[in-house]
């Protein structure tokens, strides 16, 4: 048998190897990448719906903490049929603690600031 030949066979068999590893490796960075792409759009949704339920249902001295859970949850799954709500309660739970953090920064830097003892300038 020729050199030249078991050269040939060699290097398109590799090729071959090479060019199924390479489409391999795309197709799962590409489904890791839309995976990614589509958790962030669901967790920029649910946050939307729950700043949307903060305004819907405003807290007047009662607690509406059910009802705005009702409410995002129903929206979501609305959205997003197939989704557990197991897996959806802790997500939405999570933009629930970051409005109420950002509304209580808010509500901080509105309060009026009242002089200090340390405040006054003397001499």
């Amino acid at each position: 048998m020729d050199w030249n030949t078991i050269l040939d066979y060699a290097l398109k068999i590799a090729g071959t190897a090479l060019g199924t590893v390479l489409i391999t490796l795309a197709s799962i960075l590409f489904t890791k990448l839309k995976n990614k792409i589509g958790e962030a759009k669901l967790n920029t949704f649910i946050d939307k719906i729950v700043r949307a339920a903060e305004q819907q249902f405003p807290n007047v001295g009662k607690k509406t903490g059910p009802e705005k859970f009702a409410y995002v949850m129903q929206v979501v799954k609305q959205k997003y049929p197939k989704l557990d709500e197991g897996y959806l309660k802790p997500l939405i739970e999570g933009a629930v603690y970051g409005v109420s953090e950002e509304l209580k920064q808010l509500a901080k830097a509105q309060e009026p600031k009242t002089a200090t003892v340390n405040d006054l300038k003397i001499g």
